[in-house]
């Protein structure tokens, strides 16, 4: 506290740090848990379809956080552990899902196994009813799996690999290291993996409103409630319930991660390769990583070549005239990136301005600063949407129908990522520098500014890379916030699929999802650094 004292500034700074997570983050979540009465809740248990839906999320959480993470765990011990060729290309198909609209893989599902698709239909003439939790499952599974792979992965290659030597030296068989050795040291980081993907999947809501059909889940009932009937206190019922197992998720996945030193058997690094595979077992991941590239080929593959089609299924003679409804919403695609880019820059300098504060200052309060900056993180997009709906829409702050409400809910939204970044960072920067520099006469801000934030380049470009993906291509959280004078691709794209516009919502995504790797191209060629998404 003395050293607040003699720094005004850094005791203004983090008030209003704190006061901005404060009423961006935490009075949003409190406006839709305090918004129902006692009746509302009474209505949601005497409501059937909404106990359906309830099960529903949790079962498809389940389902999809299992195969989820099995594949991305196959994925990457494949890459970390065999020496199977392309893994060069493996790599950036396995996380092209994460930097796309999260609906992608539902559309690209459409094309290829609809009523009309590509296999199902015309190449084997079955007519398949893909809407439904079976089809849901496929999709979540493709679409959640690199998040599982980015973290396994990480994990697998933090494995020393004399541990396992020693073993097979003892006469052990690979099954037998594996089960008993390398498995037991990736268990920490493959339920790290699970209960990440777990909350995604809860809280998912562009695959779903595409592909789940009449299987009632809370993000989609909640939308529903508020597109349908404009009913706040019925979705602010069911996204309440929404985020009780998600923030149970989140809380037992920080716990992990707080506890995942204990993975580390030794402290010292090893240049050692990884133990040698049996030929049938490099040749089954072979196969395997083969069959997942190529579901990820097909869904780009086939989304592009539906943006060029005349009509998918019907009419397959190649045109550019969606391309022009393209051009036409061009202003809400330009929208989706200037509010992007302003989002992701805000949010990365945000972000490790909280971490600092958070790492290097004592203050009273501090512990719950922390949880705020991560608390996003565990709230679903639906919810944080509807939050703001509520938060922001009378004076004050009347924030709804602008710009600005769109991309304050992008930044803060987003802040979790950065902000843990940022802590990583930190932690490996010596806390001498800064007792130098202030030894020099600088105060702690200046300090920070002049060099800390050129020696955290790295969790800069990964808060700015991260934020911006998620903000270009986020639906949940802004398709309560967009207005005809303020509207966005990704929303665009949805309303499309629903008047089944299939080739020029094919058309909208492929130029979204151009648009990211363009911007993101740029940020890599200015900073001359690969964020933390593109390193696994």
């Amino acid at each position: 506290m003395k050293k607040l004292r003699r720094e005004p500034l850094l005791l203004t700074t983090i008030l209003i740090v704190a006061a901005s997570l404060f009423l961006f983050v935490v009075y949003p979540a409190l406006r839709v848990l305090l918004y129902p009465d006692i009746a509302a809740y009474r209505d949601y248990l005497g409501n059937s379809r909404w106990v359906a839906a309830t099960w529903n999320s949790l079962v498809m959480a389940v389902l999809s956080t299992i195969t989820a993470t099995a594949v991305g765990f196959l994925y990457a011990y494949a890459l970390v552990y065999t020496d199977i060729r392309g893994k060069g290309l493996l790599r950036t198909l396995a996380i092209l899902p994460m930097i796309s609209p999260p609906f992608m893989v539902a559309i690209s599902y459409i094309f290829l196994f609809g009523g009309r698709g590509l296999i199902t239909y015309h190449l084997f003439g079955q007519t398949v009813n893909l809407y439904g939790w079976r089809g849901l499952w496929a999709v979540q599974t493709i679409a959640f799996f690199p998040y599982a792979y980015q973290i396994i992965a990480g994990v697998l290659m933090g494995i020393n690999p004399s541990l396992e030597y020693a073993a097979r030296n003892l006469g052990a068989g690979a099954w037998r290291v594996f089960r008993t050795v390398t498995l037991p040291l990736a268990r920490p980081g493959i339920l790290n993996a699970a209960l990440v993907i777990a909350v995604y999947v809860l809280a998912d809501f562009g695959n779903p409103i595409l592909i789940a059909g009449n299987f009632p889940l809370l993000p989609t009932e909640a939308y529903l409630q508020i597109s349908g009937w404009y009913n706040l206190k019925s979705a602010a019922v069911l996204s309440s319930i929404l985020l009780a197992p998600a923030l149970g998720f989140f809380l037992l996945q920080r716990r992990l991660e707080g506890r995942r030193s204990y993975v580390t058997v030794t402290g010292k690094g090893s240049s050692m390769t990884k133990p040698p595979q049996p030929k049938l077992v490099s040749a089954f991941f072979a196969v395997f990583c083969g069959l997942i590239a190529a579901i990820i080929v097909a869904v780009y593959g086939i989304l592009i070549a539906g943006a060029f089609t005349q009509t998918w299924g019907v009419r397959w003679t190649p045109t550019l005239r969606h391309w022009e409804y393209v051009i036409f919403r061009s202003k809400e695609l330009f929208n989706s990136i200037e509010f992007s880019l302003v989002a992701a820059l805000t949010c990365a300098v945000f972000s490790l301005l909280v971490a600092y504060i958070v790492s290097r200052q004592e203050f009273p309060g501090k512990r719950a600063l922390d949880f705020c900056a991560v608390l996003p993180a565990a709230i679903p997009g639906v919810f944080y949407g509807i939050g703001f709906i509520m938060a922001f829409n009378k004076p004050p702050l009347a924030l709804t129908g602008t710009a600005a409400i769109i991309v304050l809910s992008m930044i803060f939204w987003n802040i979790p990522t950065g902000y843990r970044a940022g802590i990583a960072g930190l932690a490996q920067i010596d806390k001498s520098i800064e007792e130098a520099a202030s030894n020099l006469g600088a105060d702690s801000l200046h300090a920070f500014k002049d060099i800390l934030l050129p020696l955290l380049r790295l969790p800069f470009v990964t808060a700015f890379v991260t934020a911006f993906v998620r903000a270009i291509t986020t639906l949940s959280v802004v398709i309560f916030l967009v207005t005809p004078g303020n509207n966005l691709a990704t929303v665009i794209i949805l309303g499309l699929i629903d008047y089944a516009e299939w080739s020029r919502a094919a058309a909208m995504t492929t130029a979204l999802i151009v648009a990211a790797f363009v911007v993101l191209g740029l940020a890599q060629l200015a900073t001359g650094r690969k964020a933390a998404i593109f390193r696994a």
